[in-house]
């Protein structure tokens, strides 16, 4: 039996969080023009989540707050999603802590950056289309 495009959606996700740095594909709603940029991504048992490093100010982020659905990029492969804020103190702790673990290392300057209490708000939930 073949898998339902929503599975293959939430596969393809957990599997391109694994990698370090992928775009995202943003735009303020359907008649603005497509805006990418690399972020950071980390799979956490909650599920798969973004933050944004400029904070509120970050173009990516206001234009996902704006029109939440999203495409992550990595190289061919791409999942739409939407993107929604996290408000679990919990799940933005354990988002912390996935930062820590697969960034902390070979990035410890930018990683201490993304763990800033000012960008904990800005935490979005990644769920596939």
């Amino acid at each position: 039996m073949a898998k339902s495009a929503a599975k293959r959606g939430e596969d393809l996700l957990w599997k391109i969080a694994d990698s370090d740095e992928v775009d995202i594909e943003t735009r303020r709603d359907a008649k603005s023009p497509l805006h990418r940029v690399i972020i950071w991504i980390v799979p956490t048992e909650y599920g798969v989540y973004i933050r944004s490093y400029k904070g509120k100010r970050g173009r990516w982020y206001q234009e996902a707050l704006a029109n939440p659905i999203v495409t992550i990029r990595l190289g061919r492969r791409k999942v739409t999603s939407r993107a929604e804020p996290e408000k679990n103190s919990l799940v933005i702790r354990a988002v912390n802590a996935a930062y820590r673990k697969k960034y902390g290392e070979r990035w410890p300057d930018e990683t201490s950056d993304m763990l800033r209490r000012s960008l904990l708000p800005t935490t979005l939930r990644l769920t596939p289309l």
